[in-house]
């Protein structure tokens, strides 16, 4: 099968969708399918380790279009979806199905080729969009639901609708009024990551001169309004207050990096708080299996695809119950959900640390959710998925394309 990814992002940027966009096409390249990535340039990035390490073997070819920085977000860079390449190349590589990341730049293109050439188009809704309204000054004058509006249109263009969890799915089939086939497709983590001897349960401490008696709260995510990080900070304080051997750690960078330093400061837990900026996927790893419990207070989730990595390695979850986050954490079994209340998910919090039995049991059963997330088992629902879009009788009309000769 031949596929192509249209996307907003891609690396050097580093985010969920990245992650998700990238472990996905390295497991369909792995089972001999063509994977072609149409993502943004990001010309004054430069390419450190953790870019390197997702760009292995992620796809056939990337072709990246000319972009501007966004100007409330620089790091992130905004494509402009005009080529006069793109429409002969979907030609030439005879692409099978069409899938956008985004409804918006990228996603819209996407979608004129994919009606051009009678190709499927596969949407995946990663993002509760109307909540990010805060990056994009233009969109303040526009309303909720204007975006709303928006993704109605786009997904009942689409011949197939992906959502993370089983709880956006619904959500998004009755907000947008969508008519089209949608289906559960959580990203999928490659587990034998988190196995074997590459492993350094010792690293995060020692790179961070962590004492080796302190208990580890970790929380790993871009460091944005939208996900809620002042509540992590503010749990922290109050779980310090009763467990004082105990170290906050933040893995990832974002625009509230600077002021999440200076709130820890403020709060004197300047030396029980620390940054790790960005991490490569082994470094990640072993952050996960340095740290002894993950708190997560994002409300914006489609998955929450950390807090699966973070069963993976054995970590029991405390984190806010919203969208996406509860179809993963279970309340009681491989973690803890709470209101959105700093004084709950450090009740929470002390509860499991404080109680060896409680901790072992919560620890077990969330290795065993981490199995259901397998990459494996994930790729092939997605395949599906694309062998559905394949056979609408409606919507995939034939396409033009001469039988090319496979090398």
């Amino acid at each position: 099968m031949r596929i192509a990814l249209f996307t907003d992002s891609y690396t050097p940027y580093v985010s969920g969708v990245v992650r998700s966009i990238q472990r996905f096409s390295q497991q369909l390249l792995a089972q001999g399918h063509e994977v072609y990535i149409f993502a943004p340039d990001y010309p004054n990035r430069k390419v450190n380790g953790e870019v390197q390490i997702l760009s292995q073997e992620s796809a056939t070819k990337v072709f990246r279009f000319y972009s501007v920085p966004a100007p409330t977000h620089p790091s992130f860079t905004l494509p402009i979806p005009i080529s006069p390449k793109a429409d002969g190349l979907i030609k030439e590589l005879q692409i099978d199905i069409i899938h956008t990341h985004s409804p918006f730049l990228m996603g819209q293109l996407g979608a004129v080729l994919a009606k051009r050439h009678g190709t499927p188009l596969v949407f995946t809704h990663h993002t509760l969009y109307h909540e990010y309204i805060h990056y994009v000054p233009a969109f303040k004058r526009f309303t909720k639901q204007m975006i709303i509006n928006f993704l109605h249109h786009y997904c009942n263009k689409c011949t197939h609708i992906i959502a993370p969890t089983p709880y956006i799915k619904d959500m998004i089939i009755d907000l947008y009024k969508i008519k089209r086939p949608v289906s559960a497709i959580p990203t999928g983590i490659d587990l034998k990551a988190y196995q074997g001897d590459q492993i350094n349960k010792d690293w995060l401490k020692n790179k961070l001169g962590i004492p080796a008696s302190h208990q580890v709260i970790l929380f790993v995510g871009r460091l944005g309004k939208e996900k809620n990080v002042d509540i992590v900070i503010d749990s922290f304080k109050i779980i310090n207050e009763c467990l004082s051997e105990t170290a906050l750690v933040f893995v990832g960078e974002g625009p509230e990096l600077k002021r999440l330093k200076e709130r820890a400061s403020s709060l004197g837990l300047d030396k029980k708080v620390y940054f790790t900026g960005l991490l490569d996927s082994t470094e990640i790893v072993n952050a996960y299996y340095g740290a002894d419990i993950f708190l997560f207070g994002s409300i914006t989730e489609t998955q929450g695809l950390v807090t699966v990595e973070a069963m993976a390695a054995g970590l029991p979850v405390v984190a806010v119950n919203a969208t996406g986050t509860r179809d993963i954490v279970m309340d009681g079994f491989n973690g803890f959900l709470t209101a959105n209340n700093a004084q709950q998910l450090a009740e929470r919090t002390i509860e499991v640390l404080k109680t060896p039995e409680l901790y072992q049991d919560l620890r077990k059963n969330a290795l065993t959710t981490a199995q259901e997330y397998s990459l494996e088992n994930t790729t092939r629902i997605l395949l599906q998925a694309y062998e559905n879009a394949l056979k609408n009788p409606i919507l995939a009309k034939p396409r033009r394309y001469a039988k090319r000769k496979d090398k």
